[in-house]
């Protein structure tokens, strides 16, 4: 698995768990519980945007939810991990 890839599959897991936990609420109410406008919120849910840790903080905020709900996403980072070490000792070796 690519880091690149990688990265961007664990931004869209993440933007489907914000969807997932927003449900029906709307982001204008969702954005009422925050200091992020609602236009913010639907682009982080729609993985348009990186999200700084301080968005990252106000979404939970407004979700009204812990931040590491946010990140309990099923993506196998052993597996990727052990991937990157994998690939570096690689590189060594050819280096």
């Amino acid at each position: 698995m690519e880091q690149e890839n990688s990265t961007k599959k664990i931004k869209e897991l993440i933007a489907n768990k914000v969807k997932f936990v927003k449900g029906e609420t709307p982001y204008s109410l969702i954005a009422s519980r925050c200091n992020i406008h609602s236009g913010k919120i639907s682009d982080i849910a729609n993985n348009k945007i990186n999200c700084q840790i301080t968005s990252f903080i106000e979404l939970a905020k407004g979700l009204r939810i812990h931040p590491k709900e946010l990140l309990d996403i099923d993506f196998d980072f052993e597996l990727y991990y052990k991937e990157l070490d994998s690939s570096i000792k690689s590189e060594k070796k050819d280096a």
